[in-house]
């Protein structure tokens, strides 16, 4: 069957990796020549710059979504003081959204006056929006007070949010959760999942992950959140099965639980061939799959899987629209960079740049750009100097119509 599209699918599963410290992990098949810090923040500058260039009229809501993207990437990359000048930069909510994170980092840091202060910042932002968007950025202010030990702050600020929202401040509660609250926790996430209401189940999925990892060494409590898990999966949408199943094995393996990390390998490697996806959904899906198998040390299979990847990716171009073409591209690079195929990487690189030039107007190509640039920094690939001509060739291009 065919799953329908889900845009955030991809990248919240990607949070919640960097969340559980599984984020651009690289392996020993990787090359050594890795790009300098100074060469990833040069890209990063390079892509805020061009998310810069979308006009704002009429496309404020994109212009401050991929600014806010290459925030992110600076966080994980370490680069706050870019990830604030970038932040500060960003018109809307996005911007108090994007300081909350920057806060967030500096809690995990310990760094607590700056984390306080961020905290502020985010919420004076926050006081000036409106429902929903207040409602972002409150939350996620409120991670801040969790990462710094201060529940009581923490609840205050979740209060008034709705519970999808307040089931992420739980997870951030999770990870950093003693061990006196473990079955409360998990009497709260069985509780959202016997709900069968899609957010608060994902949520509670999300919070068992995180759990998971403070209860590796107590048997009972690890099978208790193994089996709620394999439990609520099934009840998402196809493509949130893959990814999610796969998370599970990256924090079982994590965890040391070898036999079950590859039985949730198996499972998800026979789900996602099994399933007919979109075909703007394979390559990400299967790369997710085949990132984890080098986290695992099964490098050859990985290896093998990407190379068919890359096959499919060309027989089922033309079933992709132009816009969404470089998405998968740019997720068999960063497969093809993990498992120590540079070249392979850096033709699924130009590819990208190519694909995300095609469509007439300049807003998809400048997104497509700036994502193409955020993926070479994360993957802390250097491009060649072909690829390099090409994204200078494509950013002088970004011209009316919008």
């Amino acid at each position: 069957m065919t799953t329908p599209r889900n845009n955030i699918t991809i990248a919240a599963t990607t949070l919640l990796a960097i969340a559980l410290g599984l984020g651009h992990t690289r392996c020993a098949a990787q090359p050594a020549q890795l790009a300098s810090t100074k060469e990833c923040t040069e890209l990063l500058t390079l892509a805020f710059s061009i998310a810069s260039t979308i006009p704002p009229n009429p496309h404020e809501r994109d212009r401050a979504r991929m600014q806010e993207l290459v925030v992110q990437a600076c966080i994980e990359l370490g680069e706050l003081d870019l990830a604030t000048t970038n932040a500060n930069a960003i018109s809307g909510w996005r911007r108090g959204e994007a300081i909350a994170l920057i806060g967030q980092q500096y809690a995990k840091n310990h760094d607590v006056a700056r984390a306080h202060a961020f905290a502020e910042k985010a919420l004076l932002v926050a006081a000036g929006e409106s429902e929903w968007r207040r409602e972002r950025i409150t939350i996620e202010a409120s991670k801040i007070a969790v990462q710094l030990g201060e529940e009581s702050e923490a609840l205050t600020l979740a209060a008034a949010a709705s519970p999808a929202q307040r089931g992420q401040v739980q997870v951030a509660h999770a990870a950093r959760a003693l061990p006196e609250t473990f079955d409360a926790h998990a009497d709260e996430f069985d509780r959202a999942i016997a709900t069968k209401n899609f957010d608060l189940a994902r949520g509670a999925i999300d919070g068992y992950l995180a759990l998971l990892t403070r209860v590796a060494a107590d048997d009972a409590r690890s099978a208790r959140a193994c089996t709620s898990i394999e439990g609520a999966i099934p009840g998402l949408p196809l493509d949130l099965q893959v990814t999610y199943t796969v998370d599970f094995a990256r924090v079982l393996s994590a965890n040391g639980q070898k036999d079950r990390a590859i039985a949730q390998m198996k499972r998800s490697a026979e789900l996602f061939a099994a399933t007919k996806f979109l075909a703007e959904d394979v390559a990400p899906l299967g790369c997710s799959i085949a990132r984890a198998r080098i986290e695992m040390g099964d490098v050859e299979t990985a290896r093998a899987e990407l190379h068919a990847l890359r096959a499919q990716f060309d027989a089922r171009r033309s079933e992709i629209v132009d816009l969404r073409r470089a998405r998968s591209l740019r997720s068999l690079a960063e497969a093809f960079e993990e498992v120590g195929d540079r070249e392979s990487a850096m033709a699924c690189y130009a590819a990208a740049v190519e694909e995300g030039s095609m469509n007439p107007n300049a807003r998809p190509r400048a997104e497509d750009l700036c994502a193409t640039c955020i993926s070479l920094a994360l993957a802390r690939v250097i491009p060649t100097p072909g690829v390099r001509t090409r994204i200078d060739l494509a950013r002088v291009a970004l011209v009316d119509p919008w």
